[in-house]
């Protein structure tokens, strides 16, 4: 099927996921060229962490587990409503934490919206690829888990484990197209399919632009990805700091400076390959994705794209039992331990200029004070007293 976008009079299109289908690269798209899109008619709140980030934050109540207190993230999500009621055209709104929410809290978000006409998008890849992404992820939120227990908790047909719960909750396509699109004509429902590997980098963005009704030529993409990619060496070393911060308090403030300095900085220079689903496991991860295209197609939801894209394929990368020579892994150490040691430095040395630039206001604030003191004393000597 084929998408022809409705006319752009005060739509709104809800990007809800799944995590880890090329979400990262069309956020940072769509805020790279927010100016540009809005003179076609199309507005991306870009303030993230106090929009779109907060709201996701706010309706899913998962705030306390990203750090964040109630108080910064009440009325987000009712804020970038009345944006999109204010803006005559299409406001997109994209975070891929929108999965997680309930049908309860979907309904919620859904009411700021009555008088609006609603989209839902749903982008996704194929789960050979998802299951060692989402693996990935969770080491580099803290997680310690190796990849084929991983893969042993998350196929578990029962779902016995909460973990394996969370994981379907974001990642199955077609309960989170039933469950966000609930209410909604089956053509306001759109799948969005990301290209296999060695597409065109920006097919995916074309095709989420044809949801969206705007020329995919505006765009000028970012240089680089907001989501980082580690190979196996880096991986371990994670793990081994995770287990190593785990032995004391892990605030949220710690959390985020290891994913943003460690992961985004000092680990991201590692050439090792990548993990790889084991091919023994297609056979299952078919049946899944056969399920889900049955359930799509019987729905009539749009597809831009291809279901074909879905069909879990053989990749290349370490196999699901690897194990990092010792050696690897120092050698990576190391080389982290010194981008490190040259952004603490950095830090230290702003840290010093702020502390003296607060000296300096000081002075100046009680500089009035200690002239008016010396002014007393003079006129005091000068009356004899």
């Amino acid at each position: 099927m084929t998408s022809e976008a409705a006319p752009a009079t005060r739509r709104v299109l809800l990007h809800v996921g799944v995590p880890k289908s090329g979400t990262s690269f069309l956020q940072a798209t769509l805020r790279a060229n927010a100016d540009r899109l809005r003179a076609a008619g199309v507005l991306f709140p870009t303030e993230q962490h106090k929009g779109l980030f907060h709201a996701a934050l706010e309706l899913t109540g998962n705030h306390p587990g990203w750090g964040v207190p109630q108080k910064r993230v009440k009325g987000s999500w009712a804020r970038l409503c009345k944006q999109a009621r204010a803006f005559d055209g299409t406001t997109v709104l994209s975070n891929e934490l929108f999965s997680n929410a309930s049908r309860t809290q979907v309904e919620t978000a859904m009411r700021e919206l009555e008088d609006l006409e609603v989209h839902v998008v749903v982008t996704a890849r194929d789960l050979a690829r998802q299951l060692p992404a989402e693996w990935q992820e969770g080491i580099k939120h803290g997680r310690g888990l190796r990849f084929r227990p991983f893969l042993e908790r998350m196929l578990d047909p029962e779902r016995s484990h909460d973990h394996a719960r969370k994981f379907w909750r974001h990642q199955d396509i077609a309960e989170l197209m039933e469950r966000w699109g609930a209410g909604l004509p089956p053509e306001r429902i759109h799948l969005v399919t990301a290209p296999p590997p060695g597409a065109p980098r920006d097919l995916l963005w074309q095709r989420f632009c044809a949801v969206v009704g705007v020329d995919p030529a505006l765009a000028v993409f970012p240089e680089v990805g907001a989501n980082t990619s580690l190979g196996i060496t880096a991986i371990d070393v994670l793990r081994r700091v995770n287990k190593q911060l785990r032995k004391g308090d892990r605030p949220p403030l710690l959390r985020r400076t290891v994913k943003q300095s460690l992961v985004n900085g000092a680990l991201r220079q590692d050439t090792s390959p990548r993990v790889s689903t084991p091919e023994e496991l297609l056979p299952r991860l078919n049946e899944i994705t056969d399920d889900w295209v049955k359930r799509i197609e019987a729905a009539g939801y749009e597809v831009v794209g291809d279901l074909a894209d879905l069909t879990p394929r053989p990749a290349e990368g370490a196999p699901a039992d690897h194990r990092v020579p010792v050696r690897d892994a120092r050698d990576l150490a190391v080389d982290a331990v010194a981008v490190l040691a040259r952004e603490v430095a950095t830090l230290r040395a702003e840290v010093q200029e702020v502390d003296r630039l607060r000296r300096r206001v000081a002075e100046l604030e009680s500089g009035p004070d200690r002239l008016r003191s010396v002014v007393r004393r003079a006129r005091a000597r000068l009356r004899g007293e």
